[in-house]
């Protein structure tokens, strides 16, 4: 029992929290704080809450919040009788409080301490099948809420009252008279089946889900309850991957998020999380979804149908990742707008997973039956565009089967390419570029028909057509040979760069820089005649100093590393410093994609101008360093799901184990962390001796790396990298080259010098190191990097770890 005094100072510092006083509600959280940390607070509080008349409900409301963030700290420090006697006095509050915010924070407070009860709180679950059971509607709903709240000790503990609770509750409960306690019974039973999702003892549960989908369905009709709708597909997305779900039950969930998608009255973000359903369940079951026809065939239609009645741009799975094209269209829209997923965007996005997880005997016949019907409609430019839309989009995953089907498809894509209506050239042009990106090599054989379409849209009169057209050429030209480019080689570039010089648009602009880098890698050498006027453009654009056009300026240099590959060292010779200066100023913005632009032409410049990379060294090996040292993680306060009060919870408590803080990991600079070390280890490969001061800062920070690093894309390129450490010792100690001869391991006639050993067998025992690695693609560098050390220095680098090796590499075989 609180003391009056007790309760009178808590009740005037809660009704400060409830005024609208930024500096009165501060002040009240700063008294608080110590009074919460004192067990007393307990029955202040309270108190508080059962003071129905007394207090106002506005502040009973806050006291039930904090006692709920309070109570687990505080709970075993009372003796066992004022336990019990407190545990009985919030069942009856539960039972009388008439005020729903206020019986709503009793029910948390109830969850907290069930939590710490489990199955000794018997009068809980006795509390819950008598208001189940009660004639009074809002005591139903409230036996729902109490479950929902407690689904974590249900789900733990309560096992053997799982079928009692299937037939006797929730039974009933989906099909209630009244809708507030059919909807909380859907809300209680999702989040126990999400909770369960893994077990096998989701299958007690699984024969409710067609019912449930029917309230759902029957609320969001009678009562546009999409927030129901909401909860169910969030169940749906944690039962996707779960063993018990089978046929029946897949095709239950979707259709029911198919019905969800396709509701132009929903909410677009609740129509998203319909799509992800969908996708997901294509990922997590794709044999079982794929067996139906039926069901593809409807989920198909239904995918076409969303792009073809959309005024959207269908290209949009190109355009609208590109940040250029985003801030190009939408300049005088919601900052939010960007964000916001389309009708088109998510079909699209829910095709691309059915065509890159479904077994392509199941999803490719239908996918292009439907593409090459609309394609056929001369009646209807919306038809013809989401035929050839969804041809580019299941490229990727349909490659293969698509691949052996060109000689069918090239004339339909071709033809769109010519077609009157803007929004289909726009898309003939996304998929042209998909599958020049998927199709290789096939595909380079109807290079004599594309480049010429493709060069006449690049003055198409529509900048998005424009656009798309540059990206089919980037994607086409990179894999072609000089050959097949040199009879539009001048025309290509000519064009390329009036678009540069005349274009305002930054997407355009970007992709056109794009599109000559490929050029100029297709053509060799014979882009020579062409890297002056080229350079000067590029120039212009890495001098840029606004912020909005730093990607423009990255796509820049970008283009002249490009250049630098297909001329050689030479040609590129006069633009090399200029080159280096403007990458070397991006490192000093806080621009990681800047930054990125940078280390990736670093490591293309190091291969071209070899040794005479090295006099840069000194300024740029310390920086490299630092970078794949740095930590891209930072502890930031972690979200709360209830954001009410949150300086007054316990997580600043001294037992609390990290003060509400989380990870979060910062991905921009991962992936310049990834270019760091690939710009280093081309350094390694090329530069020769110079990089031998080097060598021990680098194998420090690689090594550290390799074994610590958590991300296996950081591992990956530390795998690639090592091999080259090597490279630098044998070009200061043995000319360039360690002459050895197969089989000859004899120690007598090892050739390799002191130095050069010592790095080898570091190298090696890292790359050993990252053959145990849990990520294939790791384990896979790895093994390549071990037959590259041996490959350049010979069967003496084995000296001393061969059976370790073998042993390493027969573990694999076996695995």
């Amino acid at each position: 029992m609180a003391s009056q005094e007790d309760v009178s100072q808590m009740a005037s510092l809660l009704l400060a929290l409830t005024q609208p006083n930024t500096e009165t509600i501060r002040q009240a959280e700063v008294a608080l704080k110590p009074i919460l940390k004192d067990p007393r607070s307990v029955p202040a509080l309270f108190e508080i809450i059962k003071g129905r008349g007394v207090h106002a409900d506005s502040v009973r409301h806050v006291a039930s919040i904090l006692l709920r963030k309070r109570v687990a700290s505080h709970y075993s420090k009372f003796e066992s009788p004022q336990q019990v006697e407190f545990r009985k006095e919030l069942l009856q509050v539960l039972a009388s409080e008439t005020e729903r915010p206020v019986r709503g924070g009793v029910v948390g407070i109830v969850a907290q301490l069930a939590k710490q009860e489990s199955t000794s709180w018997e009068e809980l679950w006795q509390f819950v099948a008598a208001a189940a059971g009660d004639a009074n509607g809002q005591a139903r709903e409230l036996a729902f809420w109490l479950l929902q709240e407690t689904t974590e000790t249900v789900g733990l503990h309560l096992q053997a009252q799982y079928n009692n609770m299937r037939d006797t509750l929730f039974a009933k409960g989906l099909q209630d008279a009244e809708a507030p306690v059919q909807k909380a019974a859907v809300k209680a039973l999702g989040q126990l089946m999400s909770f369960l999702a893994s077990e096998p003892d989701v299958q007690i549960f699984l024969g409710q889900l067609p019912l449930m989908l029917q309230v759902s369905v029957a609320r969001l009709q009678q009562d546009e309850d999409e927030e129901t709708v909401a909860t169910v597909l969030d169940v749906l997305y944690d039962l996707a991957y779960s063993p018990s779900i089978g046929p029946d039950q897949l095709k239950d969930m979707v259709q029911f998020s198919l019905l969800c998608l396709q509701n132009t009255n929903m909410d677009v973000t609740t129509r998203d999380s319909a799509a992800l359903v969908i996708a997901t369940l294509a990922e997590a079951k794709p044999k079982t979804f794929g067996k139906d026809e039926a069901l593809v065939a409807g989920v198909l239609e239904a995918l076409f149908a969303l792009i073809e009645n959309s005024p959207e741009s269908a290209a949009g799975a190109l355009l609208e990742s590109n940040p250029a094209w985003r801030e190009d269209e939408d300049e005088d829209d919601d900052d939010d707008y960007k964000d916001t997923p389309t009708e088109t965007s998510m079909a699209q996005g829910t095709l691309d997973m059915l065509a890159c997880e479904l077994p392509k005997k199941y999803i490719f016949t239908p996918s292009m039956t439907r593409c090459m019907s609309r394609l056929a409609n001369t009646q209807s430019p919306a038809a013809r565009k989401a035929g050839i839309a969804c041809l580019g989009v299941i490229a990727e995953g349909c490659s293969e089967p698509m691949r052996e089907h060109l000689p069918d498809l090239m004339p339909h894509v071709l033809k769109a390419a010519g077609d009157g209506d803007a929004q289909v050239r726009e898309c003939a042009c996304f998929a042209l570029g998909q599958i020049s990106e998927h199709c290789q090599p096939e595909i380079l054989g109807y290079s004599s028909q594309i480049l010429p379409i493709v060069f006449q849209l690049l003055d198409d009169s529509t900048m998005s057509v424009q656009a798309t057209s540059c990206y089919v050429l980037e994607m086409f030209c990179e894999r072609l040979e000089p050959d097949a480019v040199r009879p539009l080689l001048d025309s290509l570039v000519r064009k390329l760069a009036g678009m540069l010089e005349v274009s305002t648009k930054r997407a355009v602009q970007e992709m056109a820089v794009a599109a000559l880098a490929a050029t100029a890698v297709a053509a060799e050498a014979e882009f020579t005649p062409y890297i002056a006027g080229t350079a000067t453009l590029m120039n212009k654009l890495m001098a840029l100093q606004e912020e909005r056009l730093y990607s423009l300026r990255g796509r820049a240099l970008e283009c002249m590393g490009h250049m630098a590959i297909a001329v050689g060292k030479q040609a590129f010779r006069p633009y090399f410093t200029a080159t280096m200066q403007c990458a070397c100023e991006g490192l000093a913005t806080e621009s990681t994609d800047l930054h990125e632009f940078a280390y990736a032409v670093f490591a293309n410049l190091a291969k071209v101008m070899g040794e005479e990379f090295a006099p840069v060294l000194p300024e740029l090996v310390p920086h490299l360093v630092k970078v794949i040292g740095a930590n891209e993680g930072t502890m930031e306060k972690a979200a709360e799901e209830n954001n009410q009060f949150n300086s007054l919870d316990d997580s600043d408590d001294e037992d609390d184990e990290n003060g509400g803080y989380v990870l979060h990991v910062r991905t921009a600079l991962l992936e310049a962390k990834k270019g760091a070390i690939t710009a280093i280890g081309e350094m390694a490969a090329h530069t020769g001796s110079a990089f031998v001061p080097y060598l021990e800062q680098v194998m420090e920070v690689l090594s550290e790396a390799g074994r610590t690093h958590w991300h296996p894309l950081i591992k990956c390129e530390v795998g690639e990298a090592l091999p080259s450490m090597v490279v630098p010792s044998v070009a200061a100690y043995h000319g360039g080259e360690v002459t050895w001869e197969k089989g000859d391991a004899n120690p007598e006639s090892n050739p390799l010098n002191q130095h050069t050993a010592a790095i080898t067998t570091a190298v090696l025992a890292e790359l050993m190191e990252l053959m145990n690695d849990e990520d294939k693609e790791t384990v896979g560098k790895a093994c390549e990097g071990v037959q590259s050390v041996i490959e350049l220095v010979g069967p003496h680098a084995l000296s001393g770890i061969a059976t370790e090796v073998l042993k390493l590499t027969h573990d694999l075989l076996m695995r």
